[in-house]
């Protein structure tokens, strides 16, 4: 086991900030990412952490594949019939909750929802009861939910999005060739950067405690790798795209195209368990809406890209947008989700982050239950 990986990550990780996916928390916070004033500090591996995934601290998460969604005389019973459900907001490559609640997804499935924004960061409004649901990164949030954030995974957003990058003229070929380097993170250890170049390190046979990982700023990094301070760096696609255009950076390894990860969910919808357990057909709802939103993203992304534009949910360099977001996978399957929640686990288990004495099967069962129908079901439908 390794322990200094151990070390990084304590049981407060339910305080994680949702870094890229630009999952926003609030106005100041830009997708809950928390970077240091100072742009190369050294994220420490011995000091101020401790403790780790030892025990799964929940409970299963709310089957609902036999729920009957069609079942007015049932939902009517539902506590969170006729009332107003509040999820997170989300913009960039998360909008489809935006999407679902301004295309009135939501008004077709009989629901009433509230888009807010928060002070906490998703995971933990959705844990606490603040907020219904929300979207996000599966490899920062997984650990709060073992550890007993009274949450569970209602289903896949989408594939891809983030890459390891090096200088253009670097000799280094992929992961495997960056052993005992410096790599950059835009966030802190235990946040979407990290987790994302632990595992991209794991799957290329690198000994992961070689690595000297820097939390820095993402508008210094490029510098920092050109001046030889850093070897490279864990960026979202889009963020990097700019450089790699103007021969500053290259791309090693992608969880959109790198053959382990392509077909892997990267960000998910979760929701409160309690929500779940107390209104399966509310929640079963909120996912067939949400899944709508999904089906048009894949379906025709050239509109769904426009729609972000014109509402405000999507900014920046148009070309680079649109080719980040068409690059994404929106229809992944339930069998996706299930064998990336999986993963994840078997991977965090290996790198000692969850205990290894934990069942993996246990741990899948605390995380997701699928809802029984797929993102694709509902192409046409807009």
């Amino acid at each position: 086991m390794k322990r200094s990986i151990k070390q990084w990550l304590t049981l407060g990780l339910c305080g994680l900030a949702l870094v890229g996916c630009q999952t926003s928390v609030n106005e100041s916070q830009s997708a809950g990412q928390e970077t240091n004033e100072t742009s190369q500090t050294t994220a420490s591996k011995q000091e101020g952490q401790a403790g780790s995934a030892e025990a799964g601290g929940g409970t299963e998460a709310v089957a609902l594949e036999q729920v009957n969604v069609d079942d007015d005389d049932a939902w009517k019973k539902e506590p969170a019939y006729g009332q107003t459900i509040k999820v997170i907001n989300s913009t960039g490559c998360t909008a489809p909750v935006n999407v679902a609640e301004l295309k009135g997804y939501f008004d077709d499935e009989g629901l009433d929802v509230e888009v807010v924004k928060s002070q906490q960061t998703t995971i933990d409004a959705v844990g606490t009861g603040q907020v219904a649901l929300g979207a996000g990164l599966i490899t920062p949030t997984l650990i709060p939910i073992i550890n007993g954030v009274n949450a569970q995974y209602l289903g896949p957003m989408h594939t891809g999005c983030k890459g390891l990058y090096v200088a253009a003229d670097s000799e280094a070929e992929s992961s495997a060739d960056l052993a005992d380097s410096k790599i950059g993170i835009h966030g802190g250890l235990g946040e979407s950067d990290h987790n994302v170049g632990l595992r991209f390190f794991l799957k290329s046979g690198v000994d992961t405690d070689s690595i000297d990982w820097v939390s820095t700023d993402s508008s210094a990094s490029p510098q920092a790798i050109a001046n030889g301070e850093l070897d490279g760096a864990i960026y979202d696609e889009n963020v990097a795209d700019p450089f790699v255009k103007n021969g500053t950076l290259k791309e090693l390894d992608s969880t959109t195209e790198t053959p382990e990860f392509k077909d892997e969910v990267c960000c998910a919808y979760y929701i409160n368990i309690d929500f779940a357990r107390e209104n399966p057909i509310t929640a079963k709802r909120l996912a067939r809406a949400l899944y709508k939103a999904n089906a048009w993203a894949e379906e025709d992304s050239d509109a769904y890209i426009n729609y972000l534009f014109e509402e405000n949910l999507l900014t920046g360099d148009k070309d680079i947008s649109y080719d980040f977001i068409d690059s994404l996978d929106y229809h992944p399957s339930q069998d996706q989700m299930s064998e990336t929640v999986k993963e994840i686990v078997a991977d965090y288990q290996e790198l000692g982050i969850v205990d290894q004495s934990l069942n993996p099967d246990d741990l899948y069962r605390q995380l997701y239950a699928p809802v029984g129908f797929n993102i694709e079901d509902f192409v046409g439908q807009d």
